[in-house]
């Protein structure tokens, strides 16, 4: 049954987001709450908000909503690694049950594939079709301001007006940090942003059926076994050996954002900090050492017969395939808790060998910020919706994990897991992207995970060793959108061959470089060379 709140701020209906956005405990479902709370006031935790617009906005709707019979929709966009879960309907139905209380509106989610997401997405923010909120991954930040998809959340004193919790669980650096020309067009997901490289993960059936134990391995402070290239590479050797009708990795592009500390400066790799901890001289990765290393292990792999023969064109998310059983491992990056995370995308218990290091990058806080569709009818409704997701638990956890009883089952120690009679080939709501969510650490914690998941995140990110100079640079690339559109063509028809290992790397990176030029990478770096010698003499970096 869900949790009821009392009526103290004019019909009552901004209560559950004044008390989450102060830190309120979640409220099992199975309980029944009346709160004796009282209104912050003028220097309590949130000081001089002036909530009577928010107030007022909801208390129309609620007088609309009588008038018509209907309440007026929020349309939240996202996307999970297997498409669209059955049960998305069901969520956005219990989500809507709450904020006809306490947002006077309906929520309704609209799931896709990440496959599909970014082509999906730009058809939508680009016609009538009705999109209020929605994830810039896939699609790109730069690209959702250059292409006009994102509201600006702080005109007409939006974001002030209506997001007074949110401003209270995100730094204002990391705020800054999503500004474009000094514009705020996003908000980050409260995330690891901090990364542990090069995380090799391999379903453990697999590893039990060549009979080896990672437990042999010295453990990383991540507490995950620490391996080398060749390890893996031995391991890889013996599992192609014992499963010759399996792909012994899901390739995909991420060799560089999740297997290097090169640091895509401005959120792209047409220019990048190869040293970001130390130096802010702009390089071209693709004629470095970093990127023909990697395009010479995936073209042995390729070689071995590890990668499938449609990896070119195969778009589906690496944790699908190995959760279809026809692949064995893929890489990612990792930290706290990610152990549960990507055995749970890959519906089997993974091992995750630690083969990097800590890496933050200068867009890590800005790569993927949350978006209010410039479009959208109604922004205040939406800016709401946007709060709400950073500050009501009662929300965050129904978009995250589902329904209690349905989808996931509550412990007597506080934490969670598949309901009786489910797991996570059966769920039917388990999306298990919680980094892309706005705020999963005031949700439940999955069983396996650290209770204080949250602060160890927070501490990962501040702890990180290799962190970039260019933190907090962003950069407005407007007047070079067009080269930006060259350049990621030219990408996309010489990169991929190289990325999966089917086209020998020197030859291969060769096309490469002289497309990229030709499309006009020199005169691209150069502009962003300048932009971020300006930023640094602003902020005295040096």
């Amino acid at each position: 049954m869900r949790g009821k709140f009392t009526s103290l701020l004019l019909t009552g209906a901004l209560l559950t987001t004044l008390l989450t956005g102060c830190g309120m405990e979640f409220v099992s479902e199975a309980e029944e709450y009346e709160s004796d709370a009282v209104i912050p006031k003028s220097g309590d935790l949130v000081a001089d908000i002036d909530f009577e617009k928010a107030a007022k906005a909801i208390t129309e709707r609620k007088a609309m909503a009588r008038q018509t019979g209907e309440y007026q929709t929020v349309v939240v966009a996202f996307f999970d690694w297997t498409g669209r879960p059955v049960g998305t309907d069901r969520i956005s139905a219990a989500i809507s049950a709450h904020t006809e209380e306490t947002l006077g509106l309906d929520v309704e989610l609209r799931i896709f594939d990440s496959s599909q997401y970014g082509d999906d997405m730009k058809v939508l923010l680009s016609s009538e079709g009705q999109v209020d909120l929605f994830t810039s991954a896939f699609l790109g930040y730069n690209a959702c301001f250059n292409d006009g998809y994102a509201l600006d959340l702080e005109q007409n004193g939006l974001f002030d007006d209506y997001c007074a919790g949110l401003k209270s669980k995100v730094r204002d650096e990391y705020l800054d940090a999503c500004r474009i020309g000094g514009t705020l067009y996003g908000t980050p997901p409260i995330k690891d942003y901090a990364i542990e490289t090069c995380a090799v993960c391999i379903g453990k059936e697999y590893l039990d059926g060549i009979g080896y134990n990672a437990d042999g391995l010295p453990k990383g402070e991540l507490g995950y076994p620490k391996a080398t290239w060749s390890e893996i590479n031995d391991i890889y050797a013996q599992l192609h050996e014992k499963y010759p009708d399996k792909y012994v990795i899901a390739t995909q592009d991420n060799i560089l954002t999740q297997g290097s500390t090169v640091d895509n400066l401005g959120g792209d790799y047409f220019g990048t900090l190869l040293d970001p901890e130390n130096s802010l001289v702009v390089k071209d990765v693709f004629s470095s050492d970093v990127f023909k290393e990697w395009c010479l292990r995936t073209y042995e792999w390729n070689n071995e017969g590890y990668i499938a023969e449609d990896a070119l064109t195969n778009n589906q998310a690496a944790s699908a395939k190995v959760k279809s059983g026809a692949y064995m491992s893929l890489m990612a990056a990792c930290k706290p808790g990610y152990k549960t995370q990507i055995s749970g995308e890959c519906g089997r218990e993974m091992v995750v060998f630690d083969v990097g290091e800590s890496f933050m990058s200068s867009s890590a806080v800005s790569n993927f910020p949350w978006c209010v569709n410039r479009d959208s009818q109604d922004p205040i409704a939406a800016m709401q919706v946007l709060d709400a997701l950073y500050t009501d638990p009662y929300i965050e956890n129904l978009i995250c994990w589902g329904e209690e009883g349905v989808d996931y089952k509550l412990s007597h120690k506080g934490t969670i897991t598949f309901a009786d009679g489910v797991d996570a080939n059966t769920s039917e709501y388990y999306p298990n992207v919680l980094w892309l969510m706005p705020n999963p650490y005031i949700a439940y914690v999955w069983k396996g995970d650290s209770p204080d998941l949250g602060q160890e995140i927070s501490d990962f990110n501040d702890n990180c060793e290799c962190r970039s100079l260019a933190i907090g640079f962003t950069w407005d690339n407007t007047n070079y959108a067009a080269q930006c559109r060259n350049l990621q063509e030219a990408y996309d028809e010489f990169a991929p061959q190289l990325i999966h290992g089917f086209i020998e790397p020197e030859e291969g990176i060769e096309r490469l470089e002289t497309a990229l030029k030709a499309a006009g990478l020199e005169d691209y770096m150069e502009a962003k060379q300048r932009a971020l010698n300006a930023w640094a003499n602003e902020n005295n970096i040096y």
